[in-house]
């Protein structure tokens, strides 16, 4: 099973990041991610044995235990990696910083013995993969602000039809 932790998106939100993509696809060729799949990854850990889900679930709740919502601010559209082959993002802020939970999360998982990916962390949307991205300035949105209600497990894999689909297997509550 591959797994991540992350945070999904308010309808309102979601809609917001699929019109920035919308803004984007006539400019910006690429792989555009489906709107229903918009989330904010906390922590990758990757392929997991199915008996390890339960390890996660706990490593997850023992993180959030009593932690209040940040609240998140959808930024500017970026990108990662090669202007001809980038990964084409939607910036995401927070107050206070979801660095603190990143790294929690990643030295909870690790002394539990899971894998996680301990790697640079800067929390985004992802709109497209494999972009080739315009020397123009990328299209600009609305700074919206949000506090989600819980982080997930998720569970990232292909259906029937090989789309690429992330489910929320687990969620813990932030507190109010």
């Amino acid at each position: 099973m591959r797994l991540f932790f992350g945070l999904s998106l308010p309808d309102e939100i979601r809609r917001a990041a699929a019109m920035r993509a919308d803004a984007c696809r006539a400019a910006i060729p690429g792989r555009y991610t489906l709107a229903e799949n918009y989330h904010i990854t906390l922590a990758f850990l990757g392929s997991v044995p199915q008996d390890q889900l339960a390890s996660a679930q706990r490593v997850l709740s023992a993180c959030l235990r009593g932690m209040p919502a940040p609240t998140l601010t959808l930024g500017e559209t970026g990108y990662f990696g090669r202007q001809q082959n980038g990964i084409l993002i939607l910036r995401v802020s927070s107050e206070p910083a979801l660095d603190n939970l990143h790294h929690l999360l990643v030295h909870t998982l690790i002394q539990s013995g899971l894998p996680a990916d301990s790697g640079p962390f800067s929390p985004h949307i992802t709109l497209a993969r494999h972009a080739v991205l315009p020397d123009s300035p990328l299209p600009a949105g609305a700074a919206l602000r949000f506090r989600p209600d819980a982080a997930h497990v998720f569970l990232s894999a292909r259906d029937e039809t090989d789309t690429l689909r992330y489910t929320p297997l687990y969620s813990v509550p932030f507190s109010s």
